[in-house]
């Protein structure tokens, strides 16, 4: 069987702005927070390593800048999220999968939306405090 070729710095990062995407339709600011952590990932992780963007990456880690940028001046003075306003998006979304889990509809999908949720859980450690219920829940998805 054929190995799939391995992800780029940047393709590893993306999946984060991917996620981030996915969460604007639920909660802006979140979304912004995670975008904004996967494209510093991004600099970080290049920055690290030594490495070169391709120029395609390049092109699109530009657009990703600017979209930042413009989402920053929709959310204003107020583009800070609360512990309380994370806690209620995280129980809102861990509540949706553990319903789907504990009435058999598991699937693929279910299975990555969990990942994802542990993803966003560790994302969210970055930019404030996360109540310590949410942490242990982390460890336990991942």
């Amino acid at each position: 069987m054929k190995k799939a070729p391995e992800k780029s710095i940047f393709q590893k990062n993306k999946v984060f702005w991917e996620h981030g995407k996915m969460i604007s339709q639920y909660d802006s600011r979140i979304a912004f927070f995670v975008k904004t952590y996967a494209v510093n990932q991004t600099f970080v992780s290049f920055k690290q390593n030594n490495s070169a963007l391709k120029e395609n990456e390049k092109k699109e880690l530009e657009q990703m800048v600017r979209e930042l940028a413009d989402e920053k001046k929709t959310l204003g003075q107020d583009n800070k999220a609360t512990v309380e306003e994370y806690s209620q998006f995280l129980e809102n979304c861990f509540n949706s999968l553990d319903d789907e889990d504990r009435h058999g509809e598991v699937t693929v999908k279910t299975s990555a939306s969990f990942k994802m949720l542990g993803e966003l859980i560790d994302i969210l450690t970055v930019f404030g405090e996360i109540p310590e219920a949410w942490n242990k829940k982390s460890i336990i998805i991942l």
